[in-house]
């Protein structure tokens, strides 16, 4: 028993030890007060921005399908490493908070989506998961649907 009682003192020690390092290397990592380059992918200023809208369709059987319209933007399924910074990609579908899909082509079946209003967001992502970032911030279009009971 002993050892066990060791062992996960041992472990809370070498966690707290980390979260300590990180705590203290944070106020760096984002020195120059810029967005995350490991999060999102700055397209150039002199390039067309992207421009992404959506169009939600209750079909007759119960299920939604959400069409994505973009301008200067391609969508792919290759996806990369490291993406250089183009307008090549796929989009994320986020539902209430939560990603429920990866766009690689724009038009998406989302399923049945339960009676109540649902915040419907569509971003676009670059080869390697980064959010695309234009001159005005995140390439995102948003919705909010009401599906009705039954």
């Amino acid at each position: 028993m002993r050892t066990r009682v060791f062992a996960r003192h041992g472990a809370i020690l070498a966690v707290s030890a980390m979260l300590a390092t990180l705590a203290a290397a944070a106020p760096h990592i984002n020195a120059g007060n810029t967005p995350p380059r490991s999060v999102f992918l700055r397209l150039p200023g002199d390039a067309p921005e992207p421009r992404v809208a959506m169009d939600l369709e209750a079909r007759a059987d119960g299920t939604w399908r959400l069409r994505i319209d973009t301008e200067d933007f391609t969508f792919t399924s290759l996806c990369v490493t490291e993406a250089a910074a183009v307008p090549v990609g796929h989009a994320h579908v986020i539902v209430n908070g939560v990603k429920v899909a990866s766009a690689f082509h724009p038009v998406v079946d989302l399923g049945a989506l339960p009676p109540g209003e649902h915040d419907v967001t569509v971003v676009l992502r670059g080869q390697d998961h980064r959010a695309l970032l234009g001159r005005s911030g995140m390439i995102r279009a948003n919705a909010v649907v009401s599906v009705g009971a039954g």
